[in-house]
């Protein structure tokens, strides 16, 4: 059974992929969500170090951040397209899995000072 935030990760990455599959934009637009997806994939084996995985989940964050202060100074559209949305939802389930990550580890720590 995979974790809540195992899956949060790899819709994060999925929604990157989507939005590069689509028409990511300019070619730094392009390489931003090329290396938040892999990240966000990247990040899930680090299952055993949650301080290192907590830490890393603000990586792809930034970057797609960064996707659209791109998108709103060079790429500024006429019509709003349905993938624009995906970085964000992207970057919300970045949010929810970082928030498990860290519920877990205080649950870990609890835990070690109970024994």
């Amino acid at each position: 059974m995979l974790r809540p935030q195992t899956w949060y990760l790899l819709l994060a990455a999925l929604c990157a992929l989507v939005c590069l599959i689509a028409g990511g934009g300019t070619t730094l637009q392009v390489v931003l969500l090329i290396v938040a997806a892999v990240a966000s994939a990247a990040i899930v084996p680090l299952y055993k170090n949650r301080r290192l995985q907590a830490a890393l989940t603000l990586l792809p964050m930034v970057l797609l951040l960064a996707w659209y202060v791109l998108l709103a100074l060079y790429a500024v559209p006429e019509i709003m397209h349905w993938n624009y949305v995906l970085p964000a939802v992207a970057i919300l389930a970045l949010v929810m899995a970082r928030k498990g990550i860290v519920h877990d580890e205080k649950v870990v720590r609890a835990l070690d000072r109970i024994r």
